[in-house]
Protein backbone atom coordinates (compact mmCIF):
# COMPACT_ATOMS: atom_id res chain seq x y z
CA UNK A 1 0.00 0.00 0.00
CA UNK A 2 1.13 3.59 -1.24
CA UNK A 3 -0.32 6.30 0.12
CA UNK A 4 0.00 9.81 -1.48
CA UNK A 5 -1.87 13.13 -1.84
CA UNK A 6 -3.39 14.00 -4.60
CA UNK A 7 -4.51 17.81 -4.49
CA UNK A 8 -6.29 18.07 -8.09
CA UNK A 9 -8.35 15.44 -6.43
CA UNK A 10 -9.44 17.05 -3.51
CA UNK A 11 -12.74 18.68 -3.37
CA UNK A 12 -13.90 16.49 -6.73
CA UNK A 13 -17.36 15.70 -5.89
CA UNK A 14 -19.10 12.33 -6.92
CA UNK A 15 -22.31 10.55 -6.58
CA UNK A 16 -22.52 7.11 -5.41
CA UNK A 17 -25.45 5.00 -4.08
CA UNK A 18 -27.85 8.05 -4.28
CA UNK A 19 -25.08 10.15 -1.92
CA UNK A 20 -22.86 13.18 -2.99
CA UNK A 21 -19.28 12.47 -1.62
CA UNK A 22 -16.62 14.96 -1.72
CA UNK A 23 -12.88 13.48 -2.11
CA UNK A 24 -10.17 14.37 0.24
CA UNK A 25 -7.18 13.84 -2.04
CA UNK A 26 -6.08 11.50 0.13
CA UNK A 27 -5.17 8.48 -1.68
CA UNK A 28 -4.35 4.49 -0.89
CA UNK A 29 -2.67 2.87 -3.97
CA UNK A 30 -3.25 -1.09 -3.40
CA UNK A 31 -3.25 -4.77 -4.33
CA UNK A 32 -0.14 -4.16 -6.77
CA UNK A 33 -2.04 -0.86 -8.33
CA UNK A 34 -4.86 -2.32 -9.60
CA UNK A 35 -7.50 -0.92 -6.17
CA UNK A 36 -7.32 2.48 -5.35
CA UNK A 37 -8.82 3.89 -1.82
CA UNK A 38 -10.06 7.37 -1.90
CA UNK A 39 -10.80 9.62 1.38
CA UNK A 40 -14.10 10.96 1.23
CA UNK A 41 -16.87 13.18 3.44
CA UNK A 42 -20.15 13.21 2.89
CA UNK A 43 -21.69 16.68 1.64
CA UNK A 44 -25.36 16.25 1.33
CA UNK A 45 -26.38 14.66 4.83
CA UNK A 46 -26.02 16.88 7.87
CA UNK A 47 -23.93 14.30 9.63
CA UNK A 48 -20.77 14.19 6.86
CA UNK A 49 -19.65 11.21 7.58
CA UNK A 50 -16.18 9.94 6.30
CA UNK A 51 -15.94 6.76 4.01
CA UNK A 52 -13.40 5.63 2.08
CA UNK A 53 -14.35 5.33 -1.93
CA UNK A 54 -12.49 1.86 -3.68
CA UNK A 55 -11.94 2.24 -7.16
CA UNK A 56 -11.16 -0.52 -9.58
CA UNK A 57 -9.07 -0.75 -12.22
CA UNK A 58 -10.77 -1.14 -15.23
CA UNK A 59 -8.19 -3.35 -17.53
CA UNK A 60 -5.77 -4.99 -15.51
CA UNK A 61 -3.00 -6.08 -15.77
CA UNK A 62 -1.75 -2.89 -16.92
CA UNK A 63 -2.06 -0.97 -13.75
CA UNK A 64 -0.38 2.18 -11.80
CA UNK A 65 2.81 1.25 -10.08
CA UNK A 66 2.80 2.01 -6.57
CA UNK A 67 6.46 2.40 -6.36
CA UNK A 68 5.96 4.65 -8.99
CA UNK A 69 4.51 8.61 -7.42
CA UNK A 70 4.50 10.04 -10.49
CA UNK A 71 0.98 9.49 -10.97
CA UNK A 72 -1.35 12.08 -11.56
CA UNK A 73 -4.97 12.22 -10.97
CA UNK A 74 -6.40 13.56 -14.45
CA UNK A 75 -10.13 13.65 -14.33
CA UNK A 76 -13.11 12.03 -12.70
CA UNK A 77 -15.93 10.72 -15.55
CA UNK A 78 -19.39 9.84 -15.19
CA UNK A 79 -20.86 6.92 -17.92
CA UNK A 80 -24.16 5.98 -17.49
CA UNK A 81 -24.22 5.07 -13.45
CA UNK A 82 -20.80 4.56 -13.08
CA UNK A 83 -18.08 6.61 -12.11
CA UNK A 84 -14.29 6.12 -13.08
CA UNK A 85 -11.18 8.12 -11.60
CA UNK A 86 -8.91 8.29 -14.56
CA UNK A 87 -4.95 9.07 -13.98
CA UNK A 88 -2.21 9.31 -15.59
CA UNK A 89 1.70 9.15 -15.48
CA UNK A 90 4.04 10.58 -18.63
CA UNK A 91 3.70 7.28 -20.87
CA UNK A 92 -0.15 5.65 -19.82
CA UNK A 93 -3.75 6.71 -18.67
CA UNK A 94 -5.44 4.24 -16.08
CA UNK A 95 -8.95 4.00 -16.08
CA UNK A 96 -10.47 2.93 -12.51
CA UNK A 97 -14.29 2.20 -11.66
CA UNK A 98 -16.00 2.67 -8.59
CA UNK A 99 -17.39 -0.54 -7.47
CA UNK A 100 -17.39 -0.01 -3.29
CA UNK A 101 -17.58 2.01 -0.38
CA UNK A 102 -16.98 1.41 3.56
CA UNK A 103 -17.93 4.25 6.12
CA UNK A 104 -15.23 5.10 8.66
Amino acid sequence: MVELHWPDLGGKQVRYLDDTWELTGDVDVRESGELVAVDAKQVDDVRHRSATLYFRLQNPPASLNPGNTGVHFNRLEREDDVQHLVVRNDRRTYRYELRRMKHD
